[in-house]
Order: C-alpha cells, then sequence, then structure tokens
C-alpha cells in the first residue's frame, strides 16, 4: 500500500510539473541545465528533461517487485522532479546569456539594425559639424570620420542583407 502511495504522490507531481513547464517557454540553452549525473538527457530544453522523468517514473512503476531498484529510482525521481521545479522556479533570475536562444538569425538581425541606426546618427552628427566647420583642417578631419562611417555603413548593410537572404532561404524550405 505504501509503494501505491509514493507513486501516486510522484504522479501528482510530475502532472504538476507538465503543467508548469506547459506555461514557460522552453527554447535551447546555450549552457546545460543539470549536473550528467542527475539526468542522462543531453537536450537543452526543459521538456527533455520531463521526458526522462516520465520515462523513469514509467520505469518505477514496472519494477513494483523489485524493493532495492524501486527505492533507487524512487530517490532519483524525487531529486530530478525538485531540480526541475528550481529550473522553472528561476528561469526569471537568470541572466540574459543563460536565457533560452530563441534563435540566432533574429536576435542578428535587431543587432545589425540598431547598428545601422547608431551609424545614421552618427553620420547625421558628423554632417551638421561639417556644415559649421570653420578651419580647413577640421573640415578635413569631418569627411575622413565620415568616409569611415558610411564604409561601416555599407558593411553594416551588407550584413543586414545577408541574415535577411538567409532568412528568405530557410523560409522557402
Amino acid at each position: 500500500m505504501r509503494a501505491i502511495a509514493i507513486q501516486q504522490r510522484l504522479q501528482q507531481l510530475i502532472l504538476t510539473l507538465r503543467e508548469t513547464l506547459a506555461r514557460h517557454p522552453d527554447g535551447v540553452c546555450r549552457l546545460p541545465r543539470f549536473d550528467s549525473q542527475l539526468f542522462h538527457t543531453k537536450g537543452t530544453r526543459l521538456a527533455d528533461y520531463l521526458q526522462e522523468v516520465e520515462l523513469n517514473f514509467a520505469r518505477l512503476c514496472d519494477s513494483s517487485q523489485d524493493l532495492v531498484r524501486s527505492r533507487w529510482l524512487a530517490e532519483r525521481l524525487v531529486d530530478q522532479i525538485a531540480a526541475l521545479q528550481r529550473e522553472v522556479g528561476t528561469q526569471q533570475l537568470r541572466l540574459r546569456r543563460e536565457q533560452p536562444v530563441q534563435g540566432p538569425a533574429p536576435t542578428k538581425y535587431q543587432e545589425y539594425r540598431e547598428f545601422e541606426r547608431r551609424l545614421l546618427a552618427m553620420i547625421d552628427q558628423r554632417e551638421q559639424r561639417l556644415a559649421l566647420a570653420e578651419t580647413l583642417m577640421i573640415q578635413q578631419q569631418l569627411k575622413q570620420e565620415l568616409e569611415t562611417l558610411e564604409g561601416r555603413l555599407a558593411r553594416c548593410r551588407q550584413a543586414i542583407r545577408s541574415v535577411e537572404w538567409a532568412a528568405s532561404l530557410r523560409g522557402s524550405e
């Protein structure tokens, strides 16, 4: 009877954990989430680890005759469930670099667009200063800076086109 009560309690914890995971974004993380001693799963999404927990629970239900194995599996399941609960509970506290990655293309695209915006602002600033420059030396220096900034802007726009082109290729597949 005690084993059945433990299995029911574990099943309830797994159901609660599944519902909790469904409410959180589950992107791919750059860093490993758990120690390899706790989970054998090599996945980087929380759903991958939940699958291992569910598989271990099924094994626990199947091995009810072997008391030593059942006890070990039950302890492992409790540890795995606790680790997943902590991971889900701390998602908002993670540093930006540790948070799930949604995909490199939108991030790079937005980064390049921000560079483009800043370069355009710098070019406008230099052009305004050039219009107000009084000496030839300052005018030449500002023209040199403008040429450099325009070269950077051209490379930035080329990078934007490359990301857009790569995204259009992925979209047509």
